[in-house]
């Protein structure tokens, strides 16, 4: 920890003068950065702030006048305070001194038996020193830790366990719906830490970079780059503010560079283990009759028309073995990434029985049909939309497809989106956020007010609620989300960020 004011009178060279404090009690826990012995009565030429200044009065002894001269120019400058040793030549601060110390709450001490300076300004150097140096070492141990952990492509919840090793308090990966993504409690169980997070969380403002805020002084650092950020780290309650705040930055850059690595090696993978059918994706085919040549090349029959259609894994399992299974399907498949398995067919395929030979340990879910080769490659990223979609979802019988998981489907799909968070957070952020502060129930009356259609007595009836108190109440509402909630466009807005808001709790 830094070397305080308070810290240096208790060391045994100060402590043997009999210090006492006879104003700025408060300013006791100012930070040193040195220790200055003067007598001159120009003092504040000598000083660039931070001191601790030692005398015997030979600057102060002139006059009334003098000594408070002496005083206000150690103020003026950001002297930490100033250490007065009386003795027969200086018996005692003068009164006009001690009034100006004592109005700006600077701290000056009084020492009733002489000491050796040299001796304290060692002393408070070499814990000085010795400060500075454990700040350089803690900053050797920050960089080489998040290095390693870097070149072992440590996944996320390592990062945020590190950071709370560092940091020697809690620390929470949260994105910006307020949903936690990875915990790490310390000196506490993790349940307590996540009691109510969300409300606690968007009582602490989003910052632009890091900061302490809210009602519980969290120390919260945006993850992200170039005004881009998808999560913040929180540190809840930092000991050490200034080592908290170290490890939380450094831990955002640890994290976003380990999403970027994480996409360019996803990309990797993709154009390596995909073959045709990520090329497809990526637009590198070429034009269709060289796209339906290569696709014939690897032994798809011939078609006017083709699915696109991706299976997904529901488990662990290596997706290498439902590749395995898929293997007679008749047209190309091909591993996507580490969950998903590509598949081009011909039209005339029963994609639903494919389905159901594979319920067990994957969903395949299908695009619409197109004609060609090339426009298969937008049906095959619908069907991993929804793909991804349907593995939240009840079994389906058979080969799932977007008629049969809609908006909620498609929001679903987007629900790690920054972009859909930022829609949400903007259509909800007030509401919630009062919500938070204040309770009262108006989040479910706006589901209520949507699910109704607007219908005010359809309204009234179905939230036991009386006129008198619904029109107030739908004011406030139509305050705290600033648009009005007569219009069909305001509504369908507010329902889409409703929506994607409610499925993010449930997940």
């Amino acid at each position: 920890m830094p070397v305080t004011v308070r810290e240096a009178l208790a060391l045994p060279e100060l402590a043997a003068g009999d210090p006492v404090v006879l104003s700025g009690e408060s300013g006791l826990d100012a930070v040193l950065r040195w220790v200055h012995v003067s007598e001159l009565r120009d003092v504040g030429r000598m000083l660039s702030g931070a001191e601790l200044v030692l005398t015997t009065g030979l600057g102060m002894a002139a006059s009334p006048d003098a000594a408070d001269d002496f005083v206000r120019q150690l103020v003026e400058v950001g002297a930490a305070g100033l250490v007065i040793e009386l003795g027969a030549s200086y018996t005692s601060v003068p009164e006009p001194a001690l009034r100006r110390a004592r109005a700006a709450g600077f701290p000056l001490v009084a020492l009733n038996r002489p000491v050796r300076f040299v001796e304290i300004t060692e002393s408070v150097h070499r814990a000085i020193v010795a400060e500075q140096f454990e700040e350089v070492r803690f900053a050797g141990d920050l960089h080489r830790t998040f290095t390693e952990l870097g070149l072992e492509r440590a996944p996320m919840h390592r990062l945020v366990e590190a950071a709370a090793d560092l940091a020697d308090g809690s620390v929470v990966l949260e994105d910006l719906s307020r949903r936690v993504l990875v915990a790490a409690a310390r000196g506490e169980p993790v349940d307590r830490l996540l009691t109510d997070w969300e409300r606690r969380s968007r009582l602490t403002p989003f910052p632009r970079g890091t900061e302490i805020g809210g009602p519980e002084s969290w120390l919260t650092t945006p993850v992200g780059i170039q005004g881009g950020a998808w999560a913040r780290l929180v540190v809840t309650g930092p000991r050490d503010q200034a080592r908290a705040r170290l490890v939380a930055e450094r831990a955002a850059q640890a994290l976003e560079l380990g999403r970027m690595i994480e996409r360019d090696e996803t990309s990797i993978q993709l154009r390596v283990h995909g073959g045709f059918l990520l090329d497809l994706l990526d637009g590198r085919v070429g034009s269709e009759p060289v796209a339906a040549a290569r696709l014939h090349a690897l032994g798809v029959p011939e078609s006017t028309s083709y699915v696109g259609a991706v299976a997904r894994l529901r488990s662990d399992e290596p997706v290498e073995r439902l590749v395995a299974v898929l293997g007679d399907v008749p047209g190309l498949v091909g591993v996507l990434d580490a969950v998903h398995v590509g598949l081009l067919v011909p039209v005339d395929v029963d994609l639903d029985a494919i389905a159901r030979s594979v319920s067990g340990e994957a969903i395949v879910a299908a695009g619409h049909p197109v004609t060609g080769v090339l426009p298969a490659a937008t049906s095959l990223r619908s069907a991993r939309a929804v793909a991804d979609v349907a593995v939240t979802l009840p079994p389906l019988d058979g080969c799932v497809r977007q008629a049969d998981i809609r908006l909620p489907g498609l929001l679903m799909s987007l629900r790690e989106d920054p972009r859909l968070q930022e829609f949400a957070e903007a259509e909800l952020g007030a509401l919630l956020e009062h919500e938070a502060r204040h309770g009262g129930g108006l989040v479910e009356l706006l589901r209520q007010f949507l699910a109704v259609g607007g219908n005010k007595t359809e309204l009234a009836r179905v939230a036991h609620r009386n006129r008198t108190s619904l029109y107030p109440a739908l004011r406030r509402l139509e305050e705290l989300v600033g648009h009005p909630l007569d219009d069909a466009a305001s509504r369908l807005s507010l329902g889409v960020a409703l929506l994607a808001y409610d499925q993010g709790r449930e997940l």
